[in-house]
């Protein structure tokens, strides 16, 4: 993350102690994914991404993370997928509240919500790319704890078959 819990850098804070650690983890082959998130826009991220511009330092992308900052995921996929080095692959969903006032947004199955996984993997290329795509949720809290790893087990089942369905070379490595 950009941010931490103590410290929130301008970007040009960020680029400095980015460029600091940077030499150490390219002699190393480490590479650093800044995510996006609702705290720092994207342009933000990117524009520090790209004036660092190192092997080392790209995009983590979690589109799903920018609503909150009131950017489309679509966009948000669009402007980082050049410089993605990891995905955060989670499905997303507004509901109305009770009452119907208000909305909650929060997390569904892989493939029934909102995220266009189809535009994100013909953008990103992340079989071409190798880059991995990590498996979240946004799960909302059940009944009880038995019932929300219950619900977390399907989840990830259903989402891993649509990954798999997507990206058949992917289930045979």
């Amino acid at each position: 993350m950009f941010n931490s819990v103590t410290h929130q850098p301008t970007p040009d804070e960020a680029r400095e102690l980015l460029q600091i650690i940077l030499p150490q983890a390219e002699q190393q082959g480490v590479q650093f994914g800044l995510e996006t998130y609702e705290q720092v826009k994207t342009r933000t991220l990117l524009e520090v991404v790209d004036a660092i511009d190192s092997p080392a330092l790209g995009i983590c992308l979690d589109p799903g993370n920018c609503v909150a900052a009131l950017e489309h995921p679509c966009d948000v996929i669009d402007m980082t997928a050049r410089r993605v080095v990891n995905l955060h692959i989670k499905d997303f969903a507004f509901a109305r509240q009770n009452g119907w006032v208000g909305f909650t947004y929060s997390g569904s199955p892989l493939g029934t919500g909102l995220l266009d996984y189809d535009h994100l993997h013909k953008a990103v290329r992340p079989n071409e790319r190798h880059i991995n795509q990590v498996v979240e949720h946004w799960l909302p809290w059940q009944s009880t704890p038995e019932e929300t790893c219950r619900q977390e087990a399907a989840w990830t089942t259903q989402s891993l078959n649509f990954l798999f369905a997507r990206n058949p070379q992917a289930g045979q490595r």
